[in-house]
């Protein structure tokens, strides 16, 4: 070990103080250092045979010496033709048919030396360089090897194959009722397909309200959806609700295009028949028949009406449209709604009502002051509609795919269901008089799940056919898609 002091110099010769000085002053290799820092980064890990390859090479000097003649040496395990090379220091450059070697001159303590070489592999296989970093003469040296892989020159075709498949609502469409109806775009590759345009087309008289336009055109209105780029087996699903203002057999169409070569236009164009209907024959009476009570277990505002048929015919079933709410905070909205008509929401009996019958509805409303609101019954339109096709899923006649945590029976004879949730997705109750599900039904409408959990009250009509007492009740959940 050295120690270093204050040196006195007083009484020595000019001559004993400058050879005290050099003593000093010489310091040998770092004991146990790396004698070099030694990196080696390719530009691609594989390429084709012919193209450029550029290695980026870093040493550092980690002797504690200043050394002399320091060489970079780069030996390769096939054929190549170098093309170019830098250094960031005496750029001496020598090659032969195996190997590139770059002269760098003197190296200070902790120097780093930057060398880029380019070359082209000329034969396909694994192509190795070997780098040595050295000063000849010496010990002082590190080296490693970088491999890539060199593949042959093909011609790459750029082509994908769009499709579009279009699927129209699942219930039957009245006329001025909100629709929705889907379009899926999909690239079955093999490339990638960029500039990728969807052309929905509308046929006359029909309102779009997702996305909106003012009016129903009397020709067919066409969007355009850019949907930017689309990679191999990518899909893009898209929604569209509209309003048709007229009954009849409504064509809904759909094409795909982008800027890339399609090797299949056969399925580039989809279309879709919509069948609007008029509501039945039939003579209905709507009036309320309770109070508006604020609900805590749900924290909806509920109100009982009756729904009676005056006609001299039995209806298959009741549509009630409840006019006079905007369908948005801060105004009422209708939570139990099954749809919307003309702006107006609706729910469904999906029940036979026999002449001078009559069924009970609870109707819900979600009010951000949880109080009653003013309601007259002439806001109640009942109307006769056929009876909507509520079979639900296969999945569910065979077993269901979520497991409900608790079935119990209020003290009002309403039974309550609660499972665990994901926020945001939505769940459909199914429900049978049997074990079997032979003859299940869903309870619409699914609902949005706000948390981890989710409570549903089965109360009867509209949202079941008959309340829970009336008859042995068997429930099943499902997570929609």
């Amino acid at each position: 070990m050295i120690s270093f002091g204050i040196l006195n110099v007083k009484g020595f010769s000019n001559l004993t103080l400058g050879l005290l000085v050099a003593a000093m002053m010489v310091a040998g290799p770092r004991a146990g250092a790396q004698q070099f820092g030694l990196s080696v980064t390719p530009s691609a890990n594989s390429i084709m045979v012919g193209n450029s390859l550029t290695y980026t090479i870093n040493a550092t000097n980690l002797t504690g010496l200043v050394l002399n003649d320091v060489q970079v040496t780069n030996s390769f395990s096939a054929p190549f033709q170098y093309v170019t090379s830098s250094a960031s220091q005496s750029n001496n450059v020598f090659t032969n048919a195996t190997s590139v070697m770059f002269d760098l001159g003197q190296v200070g303590v902790d120097g780093l030396v930057q060398v880029s070489l380019t070359v082209q592999p000329t034969t396909t296989g694994s192509f190795t360089n070997s780098v040595v970093v050295a000063v000849p003469g010496t010990t002082y040296a590190a080296s490693t090897n970088v491999v890539v892989q060199v593949t042959q020159v093909t011609n790459v075709v750029i082509q994908a194959d769009l499709g579009v498949t279009m699927t129209g609502p699942e219930q039957v469409v009245i006329t001025n009722d909100w629709m929705t109806y889907g379009v899926t775009v999909t690239n079955l590759g093999p490339s990638t397909a960029s500039g990728v345009i969807l052309t929905n087309t509308l046929p006359p008289g029909v309102i779009s309200i997702f996305p909106t336009t003012n009016q129903a055109a009397s020709t067919n209105v066409i969007f355009t959806f850019p949907l930017g780029t689309m990679t191999n087996g990518g899909s893009t699903n898209l929604f569209f609700t509209v309003e048709p203002t007229n009954a009849g057999v409504l064509p809904f169409s759909a094409s795909v295009g982008s800027g890339t070569p399609d090797t299949n236009t056969a399925n580039n164009f989809a279309s879709t028949n919509v069948t609007v209907t008029n509501y039945l024959a039939g003579q209905l009476v709507a009036v309320t028949n309770s109070s508006q009570s604020y609900n805590p277990q749900n924290g909806l505002v509920e109100q009982s009406i009756s729904v009676t048929n005056i006609g001299t015919n039995a209806v298959d079933a009741i549509r009630v449209v409840v006019t006079g709410l905007t369908n948005g905070l801060p105004n009422p909205v209708l939570a139990n709604a099954v749809g919307t008509n003309a702006g107006n929401s609706f729910v469904v009996y999906a029940a036979m009502l026999d002449t001078n019958q009559s069924v009970n509805l609870l109707m819900q409303y979600y009010t951000p002051t949880r109080s009653a609101f003013p309601f007259t019954n002439s806001q109640l339109q009942p109307f006769a509609v056929s009876v909507p096709d509520l079979t639900p899923p296969a999945v569910t006649a065979v077993s269901t795919n979520i497991n409900i945590y608790r079935i119990l029976t209020l003290t009002n004879g309403n039974v309550l269901l609660e499972w665990p949730t994901i926020t945001n997705r939505t769940y459909t109750v199914v429900y049978s008089d049997n074990v079997s599900f032979s003859n299940a039904m869903i309870a619409p409408p699914s609902i949005t799940a706000l948390g981890n959990r989710l409570q549903w009250i089965d109360y009867g009509p509209p949202t079941t056919v008959c309340v829970p007492t009336n008859t042995a009740r068997f429930y099943r959940v499902y997570q929609n898609p």
